[in-house]
C-alpha cells in the first residue's frame, strides 16, 4: 500500500500535520464555501506567504496526481503553515479578518480531497 510506504518517510508526518491542523481548526466552524479568500484583508506577512504558497501548491495538484507527488508538493506548505500558526491568531474579534483566515485554512484543508483520504489517519 502506497500510503503505508510513505508513512515511513520523514516528509509524510510533517505533511499530515500540515493538513490536520487546518482541518481541526475549521471543523465545526461556519466557513462559507462561496467566500473567496480576500488577499487585501491579510494583516501579516505570514498570511500572505501562506496564501502565495497555497496558490503555487494548488496549481500543481490535479486529479490523478500520484500520492507521493502530492506529499512532495504539499511539503511546500509545512514551513509557511508553521509560521502562520506561530504568528497569527485565527479567531480574532474582527469578523472579516477571522472569516478570511478560516477560508484560507479551509482551502488548505480541502487540498487532499480526491487525492488521498488523510482522515483515516490518527490526529484527524
Amino acid at each position: 500500500m502506497q500510503l503505508e510506504a510513505l508513512s515511513k518517510g520523514d516528509l509524510f508526518p510533517k505533511v499530515v500535520e500540515a493538513y490536520s491542523r487546518p482541518t481541526r481548526i475549521v471543523r465545526g466552524k461556519e466557513v462559507d464555501a462561496d467566500i473567496e479568500v480576500d488577499a487585501s484583508a491579510f494583516e501579516t506577512n505570514e498570511e500572505r506567504g501562506l496564501w502565495d504558497t497555497f496558490l503555487s501548491v494548488e496549481n500543481k495538484i490535479h486529479p490523478g496526481i500520484e500520492v507521493d507527488d502530492f506529499i512532495e508538493v504539499s511539503s511546500e506548505l509545512v514551513q509557511p503553515l508553521e509560521d502562520f500558526f506561530n504568528q497569527v491568531f485565527v479567531m480574532v474579534e474582527d469578523e472579516r479578518i477571522r472569516k478570511n483566515r478560516l477560508c484560507l485554512l479551509k482551502k488548505i484543508a480541502d487540498l487532499p480531497k480526491g487525492v488521498v483520504d488523510l482522515s483515516v489517519l490518527p490526529g484527524f
